[in-house]
């Protein structure tokens, strides 16, 4: 799948298919049409079909090139946001604050459809969008397809029943990044934090106030979207986490899959230890996915507690100078016998909080351990098995 990096650049280069797009610096860029080259990121992709459609509507599906073909295995439709020039655009956008939400979502569900019924060699399996073409959740919603938009207003009760159905039991196939205090998806939707409509858990909320497309920053390893670490962004963090392991979960699922689909090519069904191995690998994924999990809440965790042991400290601090400022006759020591007196000591506000919170911290990494050594003592079985078994060792070889 194309990171989000690779997603931003795609949502840039989508305006293009376009061919009266000019960008903000007055030029006029090429048409872009089936059998261009995209360069992005670690690949370069290849652009399979275009959409140039009413109401404004312009999209394209690309697919990766690996070792000189395209991957057809992985292909990501990406849906133009409003080009203000565009007068449809512009009315569409209009349209689009309306429950009913922005009609070039009708036109990317015939246009994805049409692609999915033309080419059964195709799988497709991310969408993306940005501003008001986050209505690409609804097509993801409808084909049941991994969406990711990027500063995106869109209109949750557009949904159909089965639509909202599948969005809330799947939030993390949909990721919906948006700036807390970014205006123009508060004027659109006003599906803020606090607003009328729920988002079934798809909108990562991030610190910032900006709408543009090129105001986000990324992993240089990954390519993910970074989240600063703050307190305002942790929820967020969490959110985005959560998506990736699930997303990653259901990927290692689909592998496992083709890996039963090539065991048993030769007819005949599953060996014993074919099966033992295709049941180890399922735990396998199962604890690792569990000890990410856990890791990613136990993170946010011993953070909060940090927090709060840096808080106790503080208070004993402020404490002892408001006491010094009311008392000033008195020496340090005098002066912290008579705090103790009323039952204000250093332990009481510091040492017993910081130990309670210590023994949380130390008991989080605790269940971080066994979740490691009931991993690797899989992998032990699962290697041993392998070597003990060379007709499987040789079916395993890709």
């Amino acid at each position: 799948m194309a990171t989000d990096r690779e997603l931003v650049d795609l949502n840039d280069f989508v305006y293009e298919v376009d061919p009266n797009y000019v960008r903000d610096d007055g030029k006029k860029q090429k048409q872009i049409k089936p059998g261009d080259i995209l360069p992005l990121g670690n690949f370069d992709y290849k652009v399979l079909s275009v959409k140039n459609g009413d109401y404004g509507f312009q999209g394209m599906a690309v697919a990766p090139i690996v070792n000189g073909t395209p991957d057809y295995g992985q292909v990501t439709v990406v849906a133009a946001g409003t080009y203000p020039s565009d007068s449809d655009d512009l009315k569409a956008a209009v349209k689009g604050m309306s429950p009913n939400g922005s009609p070039q979502a009708d036109i990317a569900l015939q246009y994805v459809g049409e692609l999915i019924d033309n080419n059964p060699n195709w799988t497709i399996n991310q969408l993306s969008g940005y501003s008001q073409s986050a209505y690409i959740l609804k097509v993801g919603a409808h084909f049941k397809i991994p969406t990711t938009v990027f500063s995106g207003w869109f209109q949750y009760r557009s949904l159909t029943p089965a639509e909202e159905k599948f969005m809330k039991e799947n939030p993390h196939l949909f990721l919906n990044y948006r700036q807390k205090n970014d205006d123009v998806t508060l004027w659109n939707d006003f599906n803020t934090r606090f607003g009328n409509s729920d988002d079934f858990g798809t909108i990562v909320w991030i610190d910032g106030n900006s709408h543009k497309l090129n105001s986000w920053t990324f992993d240089e390893k990954t390519g993910q979207l970074k989240i600063s670490d703050s307190l305002g962004n942790s929820e967020g963090a969490m959110i985005q986490a959560s998506h990736f392991l699930m997303r990653g979960f259901l990927t290692q699922l689909t592998m496992l899959d083709q890996l039963k689909a090539k065991l048993t090519t030769s007819g005949g069904g599953l060996s014993k230890n074919e099966k033992i191995y295709l049941d180890d690998q399922q735990a396998l994924l199962a604890v690792n996915t569990g000890r990410a999990a856990y890791q990613n809440a136990m993170a946010t965790a011993i953070k909060v507690y940090q927090n709060a042991i840096t808080d106790a400290e503080d208070i004993w601090q402020e404490t002892l100078r408001e006491a010094r400022s009311q008392i000033e006759v008195l020496s340090d020591n005098e002066m912290k016998d008579s705090l103790s007196a009323i039952g204000a000591t250093e332990q009481r506000i510091v040492g017993e909080p910081t130990e309670f919170f210590q023994q949380k911290i130390n008991k989080a990494r605790t269940m971080d351990e066994k979740f490691e050594s009931l991993s690797k003592e899989i992998k032990s079985k699962i290697n041993e098995m392998v070597q003990t078994d060379q007709q499987l060792a040789q079916q395993l070889k890709p």
